[in-house]
This record gives C-alpha cells, structure tokens and sequence, in this order.
C-alpha cells in the first residue's frame, strides 16, 4: 500500500511533474499550444453548458442523489472499477447511479439495470453538471461536479468524504486534473510501488475498499439460459481467448501481451490429450482471430452481454492479461492467465492464477502508445512472453481442474 501522505510520496510526485514540464519549459511553441488548449477547454464548456441546457434536461430532482459515472476504459478497467462504485454504493444506498462508458456493452454487463442503476447509451452526450454529483473514474478517481446544496440536503453524512476526496485529488493536482493524458504516468507510479490497479481510485476517492474484492454478480447478468443460444447447456467446457483488446488499435500488428495462433494451436493440443470430453470453447471479439482448432468458437458470434454467462459457467477460464481476467472477479470460474509486459501483481487478482517469467521489466504504458505492439528494446517480441510455453500453461492448468 502507498503512503501517500509522506513526504518521500510527495518528493517523488513533484519530481514526476517537473520531469513532465521539462520538454516544453524553453519551448515557447508547447506553451502556447497549452495556453490555446487550456483556454479552448475553458471557453467550449462555458458555452456548450450554456448551450445545451436549453435542449438537455436532467434527471428530475426528487428525493434521492442522482450520480453519475464515467467510467472509461475497457471491460476490464470497468470489471475493476466496480468495487470502487459498489463501495460508493454503501456510502449512498438510496442513489440513483448512471453509468456512462465508451465500451458499448461494457457497463451493461457489470451493473443491473434497475431502478437505482441506469445506463447512459453509449453515443448519449451526458452533461455531466445535471447530476448531484459526477465522478470520472480510470486509474485515477476525480470529482467533476458537485451540487453542494442538493448534497448537503439528502446526504449531509457524505460530505466530509467528498471534502477529503477533493484535497486528495487537489494533492496529486496534474495527474488528476489532465487525467486523460497523465493516467499512464499514474500507473507507472503505483507501479513502481507495488500498488495494486484500484488502490488510486481508492485514495483520491477517499472511501476505503480491498483492491482485491471478489463477489458474484447477480444471477440476471451471468443466465445460464444464455448457454442455450450457442449449444452450451449441460456441456463441461473451458473457455479461451486470445486476450486481445477490443479497443487496440492494431494497425496490422500482433499484440506483445498474446500468444501468436501457433502457440494457442499447441495449447489446444496438449489440453485436448489430457481432457479428450472437455470442450475447448473461445470467446472473441471483432479483431480477435478466429481459431479453426478448437471445439467452438463463438468469436465475433456473442453479445457483449452474453459472456459473463459463458464464463459463468466454465470449468476454467484461460486468457492472457485482459479483461475477461478482470471479469472472473465477479465470477463463479476461476482464470489462469498469462503474463508478458504487463505487470502479473498491478493487473493480478488474488482469486485467478497467473503464469509469468520474469526476463525483462514491465514496459506498460513505457514509449507512448506503441507500447502495445512495439517493444521498447526493439526485440521482434516480448521476451517475458516467449519464456511462457503451452506445457507451462497446461500444468497450471492441470493442478487447477484437480
């Protein structure tokens, strides 16, 4: 756990920011295009609150808190965040939550649509200043907005959380404010701390959670009735995925954290020689490949909604580092997953089984947004991944189906 409030913590976040300032300090070009960038922000949502609320109206004002939720990221960084909101949940029992991500699907599969829970579509613009409070949340957790009136009226016992919330984020200023640009520096941060994923979120959040919370998720969202749709019913499977990033973008590359088809083929090989009656079944999204060797493949063939139920129901998940991984926290199945350049303790949960070789250092979020096909030594591939083999994988395998 860090201690953010020492001053070795400090020391090290203020030399983070100075590092971050010194490309652009003589450079009178990066300054105006910040000066132009920060008055553009300014300036635009001055006017686009002005604007569009004539034409966009709220939630009505009733008796209950109405907040909302930007969660970003993907399946996985929203797998995670769900205990930070879940922990928000007991804070405000009576709230009426409103999730807004740009992973369609995403936040459906994690929260029930209920009265106390409301989905915000994907391509809806939520004006984030028409709700009671409003919270951006990734690595890093910020309070966008607060109505102190309506907050202080309905649930005046969460304001000195909120107060704390804000001196914590006001602390850690740069990382927080410009989220969108420093989340990665963040990470890097706790990284190097040994920090698990969530534990920022929940510092700047000021409302205390254990980073390594597993749960179920409600019967609705992982129906085994979802099995009927692909032939699964009363079926003893395992699922596979290659652990590819819906959201990557590619550009014809193959990911360093994956296994290469040639590999998972041998995987399957040796799985299929061992448990001849288990079904290998693979989950996919639509830049996954498409294996020709396995069982079943529903690749590109399911709703996102779909495969908490698949999963549900599996004797064993097996995944590189991804967001299914993430997602067997809320669960039934447990995942054994493999590592390569992102760190098996920062992404890691206690409940799953990671496989890894420590033959180079962790290089997530190192070298801009390459870092995920490019390797920062200039190695044609990541050598902590080539030290993982199928035979690996499978005996870990093995002593988890015992």
């Amino acid at each position: 756990m860090i201690d953010w409030e020492s001053d070795a913590t400090r020391v090290e976040l203020a030399e983070l920011e100075t590092f971050l300032e010194l490309h652009g300090r003589d450079c009178r070009v990066v300054r105006w295009a910040f000066a132009y960038r920060n008055l553009r922000n300014k300036i635009w949502w001055q006017w686009r609150r002005r604007l569009l609320s004539y034409f966009v109206k709220g939630p009505a004002k009733d008796n209950r808190l109405h907040v909302y939720w930007h969660l970003r990221g993907g399946i996985g960084d929203i797998a995670a965040q769900r205990v930070c909101v879940q922990a928000w949940r007991k804070k405000l029992p009576n709230a009426v939550f409103y999730y807004y991500c740009q992973t369609p699907g995403a936040s459906q599969m994690l929260f029930e649509q209920d009265a106390q829970n409301v989905h915000l579509g994907g391509g809806q613009n939520p004006l984030w200043y028409r709700y009671d409070l409003a919270f951006e949340v990734c690595l890093s957790f910020r309070t966008v907005h607060i109505n102190q009136k309506r907050v202080h009226q309905l649930a005046p016992e969460i304001e000195p959380v909120l107060a704390e919330g804000l001196r914590r984020q006001e602390k850690l200023g740069y990382l927080v404010q410009d989220n969108y640009m420093c989340d990665d520096v963040l990470g890097r941060f706790m990284y190097h701390h040994k920090a698990q994923q969530i534990e920022g979120q929940r510092y700047l959040g000021a409302v205390d959670f254990n980073v390594y919370e597993t749960g179920l998720l409600p019967l609705s969202l992982r129906d085994p009735k979802v099995l009927d749709k692909f032939g699964l019913t009363g079926k003893k499977y395992i699922t596979i995925h290659s652990g590819i990033n819906v959201n990557a973008d590619l550009r014809g590359r193959h990911p360093l954290k994956c296994w290469p088809d040639e590999t998972w083929r041998e995987f399957v090989r040796l799985f299929k020689a061992f448990y001849p009656d288990t079904l290998v079944v693979q989950l996919g999204g639509p830049v996954s490949p498409v294996f020709d060797f396995v069982d079943v493949c529903l690749t590109r063939k399911t709703q996102l909604t779909d495969i908490a139920a698949i999963i549900d129901n599996a004797q064993l998940h097996i995944d590189g580092e991804s967001g299914f991984v993430q997602l067997t926290r809320w669960l039934k199945t447990k995942a054994v997953f493999f590592c390569a350049h992102t760190s098996p303790d920062f992404f890691g949960q206690k409940k799953n089984r990671a496989v890894f070789v420590k033959n180079c250092e962790y290089c997530m979020w190192v070298g801009g947004p390459k870092w995920y096909t490019t390797c920062l030594c200039g190695y044609p591939s990541c050598k902590n991944l080539d030290a993982v083999t199928p035979q690996m994988m499978m005996s870990a395998v093995q002593e988890e189906l015992k």
